[in-house]
């Protein structure tokens, strides 16, 4: 029995151990197969919330798409807008140089005809008061006359328009007289 208890106890240890490996395995595929229930459920939840944003995230995207074309068309007519209003403002602008220009050319004419007749009255007024006027006197009318016309900045007259032209009112004011008239000077611009 000795031989047979020394069989059994030395077997022990070996069948002990192959029960022990045997259980481990169960216990390790039945975790394995826990874990792949609980991977196949979160599997079918991805796909569920995949397919959820195929339906609602393509459409979204598209809308949103179709909202930056819209965005884009209005930018194109805001630019547009903008362009006529630029468009707008040189218009505006030239007709008020052209408007400018309308008024201040005959303002200056009339304050040159003005001076001119000015300066042949007063010119006249100090012949009946002296000696016959020369051309010192008659030069004191010219440069009133041209403090007068002074051409401003885009005048399209020149001074010496405006003096020939102030010369001609005096020549026709004045009665004839045996002072000397001095000549208008030439202009060299065509206005």
């Amino acid at each position: 029995m000795d031989a047979s208890f020394a069989t059994l106890a030395m077997s022990t240890p070996t069948i002990v151990l192959s029960y022990a490996a045997a259980f481990f395995c169960v216990v390790v595929a039945l975790a394995a197969a826990y874990a792949l229930v609980k991977a196949g459920k979160t599997l079918e939840r991805v796909e569920v919330i995949l397919n959820d944003v195929d339906k609602e995230a393509v459409p979204l995207m598209q809308k949103a798409g179709v909202t930056l074309d819209g965005v884009n068309a209005n930018l194109g007519n805001v630019d547009q807008i903008t362009k006529d209003v630029a468009d707008i403002t040189d218009k505006i602008d030239t007709m008020a140089n052209v408007v400018e220009g309308a008024v201040s050319t005959p303002a200056r004419k009339a304050a040159a005809f003005g001076a001119g007749v000015q300066g042949a009255v007063s010119s006249f007024m100090r012949r009946d008061k002296s000696a016959p006027a020369g051309a010192a006197e008659w030069s004191q009318a010219e440069q009133r006359a041209d403090a007068w016309t002074a051409p401003a900045a885009g005048a399209t007259h020149s001074a010496a328009d405006a003096a020939s032209h102030v010369a001609d009112a005096a020549a026709e004011a004045a009665p004839a007289t045996d002072a000397p008239v001095a000549p208008a000077p030439e202009s060299d611009a065509g206005g």
